[in-house]
């Protein structure tokens, strides 16, 4: 039997128990196997090609017939992937049986493994192998076997191949979880995009609605229209209205035939699903949603049909949001039918409505002044009468100007602010006498609304042009620019700075927008993190500054008011700020896209810190944090490319005499020493690498005068750390002295290590 230490295979004269290293889990212990494995998504027997892929290559490397990554917690054992086996789980007695093998790589010859009784059947087999899989946070997940009927295999030979492929495995796995993580964001933002492009819609449709009070339609025609608008947008299958309480409903969607609808429930029950019971008059199943029209007995209804149907979260927010709609409607679709009436409702409409009514004569004094509007402007019926209304008005309506823009008959419709309302104007040039007849709405609601609905439009838009940027590779001051680009127009008289932890101090790392002189290079010298406002960011809230919250000295340079997001991942502390030109609050859909800009920060810094965090794994060991084969052939070509280097390889002495009195958690700590006294021998440009079990590399720069003669020196501090009988073998080679082919290099020096190790043996 053979036992293997890291890479090192050894022979010793008796075999390990299985009960060494067996922890006994107390019940529903919390098993880091089973959260590793499902961060992996390895949990199922499912078909995980690139898996079986490295099975195959490394059981063709191994000159093997099979090859299995074994997976294993404390109740449940499986083999995900396979080269000559099938993929199969077995059991919790496997998984208890494997809890008691030995925790590192070992090797069998002719001996029986009962945990994998399974797999080879009669449980015995010519040859076999393991090696630890370890997660990068050194959870053991389980082992990759290898096995042969063949009963002699050099597993010596093959250590190196099998630590590769359980280090190759762990890759694919690392990878495959990378994989999971991004998904998961490209879902986060679909689904985001998903919900801005519903609030698009949502805000589109109730600009159609808003519309409505544009056309030539009375009260019932406006909300039939309401309701056609309102079910495309949420899918219904029916919409009718319902004109008194009980009365027949009238389908107006998807047809507007006038027929009778399904009969409504009373109106205290405003929404129901499919599973209440509520059918249509065929008896099929359905789901219904009614809105009571504000200031009438009348009700909007929509229903879907099927077994499932039901009204979402977001459905509910559209017909919560149609109330205000209706509203809004019902109140300027009352003011064009009262006009429309004008001959006999004029005297009512002018008393009752916010409108003025006017008539100007070839002079341009007012005639005729009339409507509850004078009022609201702070005028009486007698002060205007006679007067221009250029005079009246402060110029406001050019009246000249008027005349000689319109012909007889012809209209001119503006929109003009008086007393802080809003007037829609409707003018026309009378004929014969060349005068005026004007009328004017208060449209200050209206307007209001269409402003409201095209602010949504434009911060759904922000918002999704912010969601493309997240998906963006780029580094982080680039992808914070254009973030930080897309925002800026949202914020007006706004600028914007990404600050960066540095020390004592947050300093600014992007800029974007005009800011004052003296405020840049207030912010170009940092902000110390005693800052009262910096300590509540450092504890992760956001801060809101006000022109009264600031200072009289930096209101007089030109900061107004200030809004600042934490942005946090892992150990990376920024700040994202907004800064005011001119003094004007924040308001929530500001604090809102701002929150979103701190997130497409976030989700950057995040990737930065996987993706580096993925480089450094593929190139370091995890036993000694030195650079593992990979980095050391990449350095050595580079290094080759660069001038004279001289490779030295070392083999240590007294690892198995280690492991065998004192157990491997002890020889693991031999390497780590050997490897922090390498690491003081380097000098700049050099570095020290283990390839292999106990086989390490250094890449010195120069010629090898003064390497070799240091090692014995240097490995003074592993005998200082309790390994006395420790030593190491090493050779060198040097190039160009030697030659130039990397691996012609390597060879060189392991001969002359191993010269070097025989001499040793022969002077002990």
């Amino acid at each position: 039997m053979k036992v293997v230490c890291e890479g090192a295979y050894l022979t010793p004269a008796r075999r390990h128990r299985y009960d060494e290293g067996h922890v006994i889990q107390p019940p529903n212990a919390p098993d880091p196997r089973v959260d590793a494995c499902a961060r992996y998504a390895v949990l199922d027997l499912g078909v995980y090609p690139d898996l079986d892929r490295v099975c195959r290559v490394m059981a063709g490397a191994l000159g093997v017939e099979h090859v299995a990554v074994v997976l294993a917690t404390a109740r449940r054992c499986w083999v995900p992937a396979a080269a000559g086996w099938t993929p199969r789980d077995l059991g919790q007695r496997a998984a208890e049986q494997l809890s008691k093998a030995p925790r590192s790589p070992a090797a069998w010859a002719g001996a029986r493994l009962p945990a994998f009784d399974a797999l080879f059947g009669d449980g015995h087999w010519g040859a076999a192998a393991t090696t630890p899989l370890t997660t990068p946070g050194g959870v053991q997940i389980g082992l990759l076997l290898a096995a042969s009927a063949a009963p002699r295999v050099d597993w010596d030979r093959s250590a190196a191949q099998l630590h590769d492929g359980a280090a190759l495995i762990m890759q694919v796995l690392e990878a495959r979880a990378a994989s999971a993580q991004l998904d998961r964001g490209r879902q986060e933002r679909e689904r985001l995009a998903g919900r801005l492009h519903q609030a698009t819609l949502t805000a589109r449709t109730f600009q159609a609605i808003a519309d409505l009070t544009a056309l030539p339609l009375d009260e019932d025609d406006s909300l039939r229209g309401a309701a056609q608008l309102t079910a495309e947008l949420i899918s219904a299958d029916w919409a009718g209205l319902q004109f008194r309480p009980g009365g027949t409903p009238e389908s107006v969607w998807p047809e507007q035939d006038g027929r009778p609808g399904p009969p409504l429930p009373a109106s205290d029950v405003p929404v129901l699903d499919a599973a209440a019971g509520w059918t249509f008059p065929d008896g099929e199943p359905g789901a219904l949603a009614c809105v009571d029209v504000p200031g009438r007995a009348a009700r909007l209804a929509f229903a879907r049909r099927g077994m499932d149907a039901r009204w979402s979260s977001s459905d509910r927010q559209v017909l919560r949001d149609l109330t205000w709609a209706l509203r809004h409607l019902l109140s300027f679709a009352a003011q064009a039918s009262a006009l429309r009436g004008l001959e006999e409702q004029l005297q009512f409409a002018l008393r009752n409505l916010p409108m003025i009514l006017w008539v100007t004569d070839a002079r341009g004094a007012l005639a005729v002044a009339e409507g509850s509007g004078l009022t609201q402007l702070g005028l009486r019926r007698e002060q205007v009468l006679g007067r221009s209304l250029d005079e009246v008005l402060g110029g406001t309506l050019n009246v000249t100007a008027l005349r000689a823009e319109l012909g007889v008959g012809q209209e001119r419709r503006q929109e003009v602010t008086l007393a802080g309302r809003v007037y829609d104007t409707h003018r026309v040039r009378l004929p014969d006498g060349g005068g005026t007849l004007g009328v004017a709405f208060d449209v200050t609601e209206l307007v209001e609304s269409r402003a409201q609905a095209r602010r949504a439009q434009r911060h759904a838009e922000t918002l999704l042009d912010l969601t493309q940027v997240m998906a963006l590779s780029g580094s982080l001051p680039e992808v914070t620019l254009q973030a930080l680009e897309v925002l800026l127009p949202a914020l007006p008289h706004s600028w914007m700075v990404l600050w960066f932890r540095e020390g004592p101090l947050l300093r600014p790392l992007v800029s974007c927008g005009e800011q004052p002189e003296a405020i840049a290079q207030w912010q170009r010298r940092g902000v110390p993190l005693t800052d009262a406002f910096a300590q509540r960011l450092l504890a992760g809230a956001a801060v809101q500054l006000n022109p009264p919250d600031l200072p009289e000295r930096l209101r007089n340079e030109g900061l107004h008011g200030a809004l600042l997001m934490p942005v946090r991942a892992g150990e990376t502390l920024m700040v994202l700020g907004a800064y005011r030109r001119e003094p004007l609050a924040w308001s929530p859909v500001e604090r809102d896209l701002l929150s979103v800009a701190a997130r497409v920060v976030q989700v950057s810094l995040e990737r930065r810190d996987t993706l580096a965090e993925l480089r450094s794994a593929a190139v370091t060991d995890s036993l000694t944090g030195l650079g593992n084969r990979r980095a050391f052939e990449a350095d050595l070509r580079a290094a080759l490319a660069r001038g004279p280097v001289t490779l030295v390889t070392l083999d240590v002495d007294g690892l198995k005499q280690v492991n065998d009195t004192q157990g491997h958690a002890r020889g693991d700590e031999l390497l780590r020493s050997v490897a922090r006294a390498l690491g003081n021998l380097l000098g700049p440009d050099e570095g020290a690498y283990r390839v292999g079990g106990d086989e390490f590399c250094l890449l010195l720069r120069g010629l090898p005068g003064r390497a070799l003669p240091d090692l014995d020196a240097a490995l003074l501090s592993v005998k200082a750390d309790g390994f006395a009988q420790a030593g190491a073998s090493a050779g060198s080679a040097s190039a160009p002295l030697d030659g130039q082919d990397p691996e012609a290099l390597w060879q060189l020096a392991d001969e002359r290590m191993y010269l070097e190790k025989a001499r040793r043996r022969q002077v002990r």
